[in-house]
């Protein structure tokens, strides 16, 4: 019985210490935080960092550096429509007013293989968007958030902490269970 229990605790303290918030993968296309719409149309958006080992982040970026970005026009329809995709820097006052910063820029074009990418550098504290113009009547404009948000140990703390109260409850349970069984048999 307490070993059915202890396996029980660590695989819950195993599934505890995933953060989902992170990465995504073997989601639903309408559950997945990565998709977005333009107009009817929808996209699939993905950013890799060489530091996290080919790991799939959305809008959150781990850490600053270069960042490869691509954008999966979905639907069939997009993919004969110009499009252009323009990742800038936003202004003191959080909007894209003002003098911009361009990080990354891929010109207007048809993309046949329905995959937009391009690779640019983040820089910690600083917030981005990616704005995208879909040639349609009238055009179609998406423009998305993007930031550097750092992993944190807080976070996996968190996790951790929470397992290891799950464990010790199921443990302190157990034993209680047992020494219950102990008195009644005497």
């Amino acid at each position: 019985m307490l070993n059915r229990i202890m396996i029980g605790a660590l695989l819950s303290l195993g599934s505890l210490t995933a953060n989902p918030a992170f990465a995504h993968g073997g989601t639903a296309i309408q559950f997945d935080t990565c998709v977005v719409s333009l107009g009817k149309y929808t996209m699939h958006f993905t950013a890799y960092q060489q530091e996290t080992g080919g790991e799939e982040h959305c809008w959150d970026l781990p850490s600053p550096g270069k960042t490869i970005l691509v954008f999966d026009l979905v639907e069939t329809e997009m993919r004969s429509k110009p499009a252009e995709l323009r990742i800038v820097e936003m202004g003191e006052s959080g909007g894209i007013g003002g003098v911009v910063k361009t990080v990354a820029h891929v010109p207007t074009k048809v993309f046949p293989q329905g995959t937009i990418d391009v690779e640019a550098s983040f820089e910690a504290e600083k917030k981005y968007i990616a704005v995208l113009v879909m040639s349609d009547a009238p055009p179609l404009v998406l423009k998305a958030p993007i930031q550097v948000v750092p992993k944190g140990v807080g976070t996996n703390a968190v996790y951790i902490v929470l397992g290891l109260a799950a464990i010790g409850g199921m443990v302190f349970f157990a034993l209680r269970q047992r020494r219950d069984r102990q008195a009644e048999a005497v």
